[in-house]
């Protein structure tokens, strides 16, 4: 660790008159080895030049401060990236994937009578019942995701699509129940290559759900933050507001990062919400980890 020639300085006449610690004496010593300057004050004092009044206690308490401050940084830095790594392996390894249509994946029990707590979870007047489509759900979808459209003719079309955290190995055929309230007109699962219908009349025209391409349009609108913040700290380096231009400057690449890791290059999503959180919260991380690596780097640059 290199220590600042003004924290030396406020230090050698302790060091001279033999008041410091051993180890505060290593750090004196390599300093003077490497460092003409300080070696030459060191001399002067020594040939009388200076008889300067010394306050021992603020050299000491100076240094005490900068180690503090450091490892607190150094702390943070190696949290934050603690974190990053963990989350990102925990999204990855816990990553939702659309579950193809298969035989058996989903069946139609009918429609029946079931108390209206059982189906929307809320209390109802005693005895109260709603008819619901009653499926059966292969348990290794983890979820279900319904869409309700409503044809020109009043129609109501019911699109269902399956997520899993596990998209490997068979179906084990173990059923969980699910009720559909109020009964749709027509039930549809959508797979990831195909539809099927499950109950009611086929549709004319069919219905499809797309992946939602907004993180594309916010990874170009980071793209674009980018290079407008960067020529500006470009062009105010040395200036006294030149901090600002580079702290926006770090937010959208902290942003392009984040969605390099959680999405790779991939700008679609099937599950938008879910995905765009994630990469807003490694995001703050990594805006975090940015902002403390400068602070570092330009007290490393200023000491040396």
């Amino acid at each position: 660790m290199r220590i600042p020639c003004a924290m030396i300085r406020d230090l050698l006449p302790l060091y001279a008159e033999k008041m410091v610690a051993p180890e505060t004496e290593a750090l004196i010593v390599a300093h003077l080895d490497e460092c003409a300057a300080c070696r030459q004050k060191l001399s002067e004092m020594e040939a009388g030049a200076e008889a300067p009044t010394v306050d021992a206690s603020k050299p000491l308490q100076t240094l005490k401060r900068e180690i503090i401050r450091r490892r607190r940084y150094a702390a943070v830095i190696a949290a934050l990236c603690v974190f990053v790594a963990v989350y990102t392996w925990f999204y990855h390894a816990n990553a939702w994937k659309m579950v193809p249509w298969e035989e058996g994946l989903i069946e139609v029990a009918g429609v029946e009578e079931r108390p209206f707590a059982d189906v929307y979870g809320q209390e109802a007047d005693a005895g109260a019942t709603v008819e619901a489509l009653i499926l059966r759900v292969d348990s290794r979808i983890n979820g279900v995701r319904e869409s309700r459209f409503k044809d020109d003719d009043g129609a109501v079309t019911v699109l269902l699509r399956g997520w899993s955290t596990n998209n490997r190995g068979q179906f084990v055929r173990d059923y969980n129940e699910m009720a559909i309230c109020p009964v749709p007109d027509r039930l549809i699962y959508e797979g990831s290559d195909r539809q099927q219908l499950l109950w009611g009349e086929p549709l004319s025209g069919g219905v499809e759900t797309l992946p939602r391409l907004a993180l594309g349009y916010y990874v170009l609108i980071a793209v674009a933050a980018g290079a407008v913040s960067g020529t500006a700290w470009f062009l105010l380096r040395g200036r006294d507001k030149s901090w600002m231009a580079r702290q926006v400057f770090f937010a959208p690449m902290a942003y392009l990062g984040a969605h390099l890791l959680i999405k790779g290059s991939r700008t679609v999503s099937d599950f938008m919400e879910r995905d765009f959180l994630s990469i807003l919260l490694i995001a703050a991380a990594l805006y975090a980890l940015l902002s403390l690596a400068w602070q570092v780097y330009l007290r490393r640059r200023k000491e040396a």
